[in-house]
């Protein structure tokens, strides 16, 4: 006999969230039409494949859920960020111990970078024991563990820099204005890498990493012109309070909404996009009042808005209709 579960389910269920949805939009979406706007988009990124040097290039030889590619991947979110020549020796030792590099098919890609990797395990320490690399006398044995990680922190950051414009944000901006020299549709929405808040101490710091953010890129965007032409900023509930989680649900609307209010505001009289990033899927529910309570600002503080975003003349109460 299954045991009564002791509290509610804290979840809608997803299917009749999901058909829901779907019903609402079937009448509202052209697909064919999206589809022919589409089909010139996708058939220029088959015409033009990426250079085989390219993220994308390599996830395709070792897909992420090989673990081929789960080692790269690993490799390129962590290598960067250790400070010390023996970790780092460790850790690609470890990574490139994990998976069979040498079983992969007969690509230019496949056969360079198998090459590359076998010789660099070869003089990189045993993952297992830590007994020194097998190699023979001569250069390459003298060059040592350490050259090989340099030479893989090197490739990590050439391919990082597909996704990192810059470690600040002057320097994420000026790539970003010589890419649009080429392309001047070109627009972005400027995240801060790091993990979540650990203290009130980082929260307090991301947050002015966010306002420093959104004031450098509120000196270059257009006050009167479209929103959409103007770059935006991506932020993360979770690097703005130490305890996002459903057990702090209320400590959380009660200090982290002031927080991102304050950063909501900021964008809008810069007029540029303000997005809250997806996190884990047991913080959706919490991220979604959060969402819920700054929407319910923007009605209190901006009735015409909001009433324009969601044809209600009473905006509170329908908004009590959507849990």
């Amino acid at each position: 006999m299954p045991v009564a579960q002791r509290l509610p389910f804290p979840y809608r269920p997803e299917a009749e969230v999901v058909a829901r949805h779907l019903q609402s939009i079937s009448q509202s979406l052209d697909w064919a039409a999206a589809a022919r706007a589409a089909t010139p988009w996708v058939q220029s990124v088959r015409d033009n494949p990426p250079p085989f040097w390219a993220m994308e290039s390599l996830l395709k030889e070792y897909p992420i859920s090989s673990a081929e590619g789960l080692a790269l991947m690993r490799l390129a979110e962590a290598l960067l960020r250790v400070p010390d020549a023996e970790t780092a020796i460790a850790l690609t030792a470890d990574q490139l111990g994990r998976a069979d590099f040498d079983g992969s098919g007969d690509k230019v890609l496949s056969r360079l970078s198998s090459t590359a990797i076998a010789m660099s395990k070869h003089f990189l320490p045993d993952p297992q024991t830590g007994a020194g690399p097998k190699a023979e006398p001569g250069l390459m044995a003298k060059l040592g563990a350490k050259t090989v990680v340099a030479a893989t922190l090197r490739a990590v950051q050439l391919l990082g820099r597909q996704f990192v414009l810059g470690q600040t944000m002057k320097e994420a901006q000026h790539e970003a204005d010589a890419a649009r020299k080429k392309s001047n549709t070109l627009r972005y929405s400027y995240d801060m890498l790091g993990e979540g808040a650990r203290t009130d101490a980082d929260a307090q710091r991301y947050l002015k990493s966010y306002t420093d953010a959104i004031e450098s890129i509120a000196a270059h965007a257009s006050k009167t012109g479209a929103i959409e032409q103007n770059d935006g900023i991506s932020i993360k509930l979770s690097a703005l309070h130490p305890r996002f989680e459903d057990a702090q649900s209320h400590r959380v609307l009660a200090e982290l909404v002031p927080r991102v209010w304050s950063l909501c505001e900021r964008a809008a009289r810069a007029n540029i996009n303000l997005t809250i990033d997806a996190e884990e899927v047991e913080r959706q529910e919490l991220t979604l009042e959060v969402l819920e309570a700054l929407i319910a600002k923007v009605a209190a503080t901006l009735p015409a808005v909001a009433r324009l975003w969601y044809g209600h003349a009473d905006l509170p109460d329908a908004l009590a209709g959507t849990h």
